[in-house]
Formats: C-alpha cells, structure tokens, sequence
C-alpha cells in the first residue's frame, strides 16, 4: 500500500533505526542497489519471503510499471540502496519522479547517511554546507570543479576514492589559498577515523598512513582569511614588477610577502609569468 525510500546503515548494523527494520519486515518487495548487500541485511533482520530486484535508473522504464502493480495490489515496498540514505550519490531519483507524476507519494524512512556523519566531525561551522557527492575523474575537471565550489566559503562535502584523494592532495599542494580539509573513513566501524590538516601543507606521510580501499568523505572549507586573489593577478604585478626590476630573485621576494604565500610557490609563479 506504501512506497518507502529507507535508509540503512553505513557500516554499524546496529545503526539501523527500530522504524526501519519494522518496514522492511513488513514489505513484499525491495528494491535494492545491489542484491548480494540486500541479502546480508534481510538476513540480518532474519526476513524470509521477500523479493528482491536490483535497480539502477537506466532500468526505471521496467521497474516502474512492477511497482505501480504491487502499489495497486495494496502491497508495501522499500527502495534501500547499499548503504546510507537512498538517492543521495545512489540510484533512484529518476524513479521516485515518476512515482510522484503517478500521484504515488513516497515515504521517507531517515537514518544513517555518511556525509551528515563526516560533517559533524569536521570542526567546521555547519550552519551552511554544500553537498556535491562525486568528483570527475580527470585531475583538470577536479580542480575545476573544486575551484568553482569552495568559492562559496561554506563546508563542501565530497565522496572520493583513495585515487581521487591522490588527485587533490597533489593538485593543491603549493596551492596560495588557505583550505581547510577533514578526512573521514570506515565511518560507524570499528576503525573509523576522521584526519583535519590544511592541503597545502605536506600531508603525505599522515596521508599514506591513512589510505585504505574504499570510500572516504572529504570536506574541504576554504579558510575566512584565506587570500581571495587570482594567478590573475599575480601575473600582473610580475609583469608590472619585471619592467622596474631586472632580477627575478627580488620580484619573487615582493610576490611573497605582498600576497603571503610560501616562497617557493611566489618563486615558482615568477618564473612562470616571467
């Protein structure tokens, strides 16, 4: 008769909620992100009978009219995904819009969700936050993208892999702008762990002793008294600064301490716009 969108846990199976096990034992159907995750936690609850289909969007055209049948035949069904509140970076979106323009109205069963956990942990003000799931892949689109997003100056929540963090660390190393980073991993585990630093400081060694396979949810907040200038201008005033002054030497010094960067980055950008 119901359709509900539940959330499970993250890692801690004792983390699912009283509200969500009795919904899921009450159901004739689940709709699963993947059926092997689905079946460790129906057997969990020790539910018997209950059917299990997989899902991803590209199979709502399929999905949809099973749903609508079991709905109509006063049957309850849950969309859960492999961990977390569903929808959010997870499929199913595209499916709950339908059900909604089918004057279906979904329930929403809340709980666990690892970006709401990492946040908390941060030590960064959560009045405000930005929540953008997934980085592309390529270095040039990540950088991208996390320039764009951390201009806001609120918490930016990310979901990466042990390859993406790679990516950004090194991307941002001699990086002039101040951004705050905390790193969380194995959330609700036995080995969870939250790391906090500045990525432009040297963090391999922490880094390298922190990586694991995996997701890790990365929060990045650009610092109020960060710098808020460009290369741009940058490479105006080593223009400027190189009409006056022949030594490269002396325009680095001046690029330092005028914008507050290390001196290896004002030397590195002088040689750039030389």
């Amino acid at each position: 008769m119901s359709f509900y969108i539940v959330s499970t846990p993250i890692g801690n199976l004792k983390d699912l909620t009283y509200r969500a096990a009795q919904t899921l034992q009450n159901c004739d159907l689940i709709i699963c992100e993947k059926k092997s995750k689905a079946l460790k936690l129906v057997s969990h609850l020790g539910i018997k009978g209950v059917k299990l289909i997989p899902y991803h969007d590209s199979k709502v055209e399929r999905i949809l009219p099973i749903v609508i049948e079991h709905i109509n035949n006063s049957k309850n069904i849950s969309l859960i995904c492999d961990a977390g509140t569903p929808l959010i970076s997870d499929p199913g979106s595209l499916l709950i819009k339908r059900l909604i323009n089918e004057g279906i109205e979904p329930v929403p069963i809340p709980g666990p969700s690892s970006s709401i956990s990492a946040l908390i942990l941060s030590g960064f003000n959560t009045s405000k936050f930005i929540f953008y799931g997934f980085l592309p892949k390529s270095s040039d689109k990540i950088k991208k993208e996390i320039d764009k997003i951390i201009s806001h100056s609120h918490p930016v929540i990310f979901y990466t892999s042990k390859t993406d963090l790679k990516k950004i660390f090194e991307l941002y190393k001699d990086t002039y702008e101040k951004i705050l980073f905390s790193l969380s991993k194995e959330l609700t585990k036995k080995y969870e762990k939250t790391i906090r630093g500045t990525l432009n400081n040297d963090n391999s060694k922490i880094l390298n002793s922190f990586y694991n396979k995996g997701e890790f949810v990365l929060i990045l907040h650009k610092a109020e008294n960060s710098s808020s200038f460009s290369e741009l201008e940058i490479k105006k005033r080593v223009k400027n600064l190189k009409a006056k002054l022949d030594s490269k030497k002396s325009v680095a010094e001046i690029i330092q301490n005028e914008f507050k960067i290390k001196k290896n980055l004002s030397y590195k950008l002088t040689l750039k716009f030389w």
